[in-house]
Protein backbone atom coordinates (compact mmCIF):
# COMPACT_ATOMS: atom_id res chain seq x y z
CA UNK A 1 0.00 0.00 0.00
CA UNK A 2 1.52 3.31 -1.07
CA UNK A 3 1.14 6.76 0.34
CA UNK A 4 -1.64 8.63 -1.51
CA UNK A 5 -0.56 9.67 -4.99
CA UNK A 6 2.71 7.71 -4.91
CA UNK A 7 1.57 4.62 -6.86
CA UNK A 8 3.43 5.43 -10.08
CA UNK A 9 6.60 6.41 -8.24
CA UNK A 10 6.60 3.18 -6.23
CA UNK A 11 5.88 1.19 -9.40
CA UNK A 12 8.87 2.89 -11.06
CA UNK A 13 11.10 2.01 -8.11
CA UNK A 14 9.93 -1.62 -8.12
CA UNK A 15 10.47 -1.86 -11.87
CA UNK A 16 14.08 -0.77 -11.41
CA UNK A 17 14.57 -3.01 -8.36
CA UNK A 18 13.27 -6.03 -10.23
CA UNK A 19 15.50 -5.39 -13.20
CA UNK A 20 18.53 -5.14 -10.91
CA UNK A 21 17.73 -8.62 -9.56
CA UNK A 22 17.16 -10.07 -13.03
CA UNK A 23 20.40 -8.56 -14.31
CA UNK A 24 22.25 -10.01 -11.29
CA UNK A 25 20.82 -13.46 -12.06
CA UNK A 26 19.01 -13.60 -8.72
CA UNK A 27 15.39 -13.64 -9.98
CA UNK A 28 13.37 -14.49 -13.08
CA UNK A 29 11.57 -11.96 -15.27
CA UNK A 30 8.71 -10.07 -13.63
CA UNK A 31 6.06 -7.44 -14.21
CA UNK A 32 4.87 -4.46 -12.20
CA UNK A 33 1.36 -3.00 -12.28
CA UNK A 34 -0.28 -0.16 -10.38
CA UNK A 35 -3.49 1.79 -10.07
CA UNK A 36 -3.14 5.47 -9.46
CA UNK A 37 -6.86 6.09 -9.91
CA UNK A 38 -7.01 5.75 -13.69
CA UNK A 39 -8.43 2.21 -13.51
CA UNK A 40 -11.36 0.71 -11.62
CA UNK A 41 -10.45 -0.97 -8.35
CA UNK A 42 -8.31 -0.24 -5.34
CA UNK A 43 -5.92 2.70 -5.47
CA UNK A 44 -2.58 2.92 -3.68
CA UNK A 45 -1.67 -0.65 -4.66
CA UNK A 46 1.36 -1.73 -6.65
CA UNK A 47 1.81 -5.36 -7.65
CA UNK A 48 5.10 -6.99 -8.56
CA UNK A 49 4.61 -10.44 -10.07
CA UNK A 50 7.41 -12.98 -10.45
CA UNK A 51 7.10 -16.31 -12.20
CA UNK A 52 9.39 -19.11 -11.07
CA UNK A 53 9.46 -22.90 -11.19
CA UNK A 54 9.96 -23.07 -7.42
CA UNK A 55 9.81 -20.82 -4.38
CA UNK A 56 13.31 -19.89 -3.23
CA UNK A 57 14.12 -18.06 -0.03
CA UNK A 58 15.70 -14.65 -0.35
CA UNK A 59 18.00 -15.84 2.47
CA UNK A 60 19.35 -18.84 0.54
CA UNK A 61 23.08 -19.42 0.74
CA UNK A 62 25.28 -17.51 -1.68
CA UNK A 63 22.62 -14.94 -2.53
CA UNK A 64 23.19 -11.28 -1.80
CA UNK A 65 21.14 -8.32 -2.89
CA UNK A 66 23.08 -5.85 -5.03
CA UNK A 67 23.83 -2.63 -3.12
CA UNK A 68 21.70 -0.52 -5.48
CA UNK A 69 18.71 -2.80 -4.81
CA UNK A 70 19.07 -2.38 -1.04
CA UNK A 71 19.32 1.40 -1.44
CA UNK A 72 16.15 1.50 -3.54
CA UNK A 73 14.32 -0.65 -0.99
CA UNK A 74 14.88 2.07 1.61
CA UNK A 75 13.36 4.66 -0.72
CA UNK A 76 10.39 2.35 -1.41
CA UNK A 77 9.84 1.84 2.32
CA UNK A 78 9.47 5.60 2.84
CA UNK A 79 6.66 5.70 0.24
CA UNK A 80 4.64 2.72 1.47
CA UNK A 81 2.51 2.03 4.51
CA UNK A 82 2.42 -1.76 4.16
CA UNK A 83 3.88 -4.54 2.04
CA UNK A 84 3.03 -8.22 1.83
CA UNK A 85 3.71 -11.25 -0.28
CA UNK A 86 1.26 -13.69 -1.83
CA UNK A 87 1.96 -16.98 -3.55
CA UNK A 88 -0.11 -18.65 -6.25
CA UNK A 89 0.41 -21.79 -8.24
CA UNK A 90 0.83 -21.14 -11.93
CA UNK A 91 -1.42 -23.22 -14.14
CA UNK A 92 0.16 -25.12 -17.02
CA UNK A 93 -0.63 -28.11 -19.21
CA UNK A 94 0.99 -30.55 -16.78
CA UNK A 95 -1.61 -29.66 -14.14
CA UNK A 96 -4.71 -29.99 -16.30
CA UNK A 97 -7.46 -32.33 -15.07
CA UNK A 98 -10.68 -33.41 -16.71
CA UNK A 99 -13.70 -31.31 -15.83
Amino acid sequence: MTLPGKERLVASILQRMGQILVDAGVRNPFRVSFNGGTCPGDKQLVHMTWTAEKIESTFRGGRENPAEYTKMMSVRDELTTDTWIEFSELMNDDKLIDA
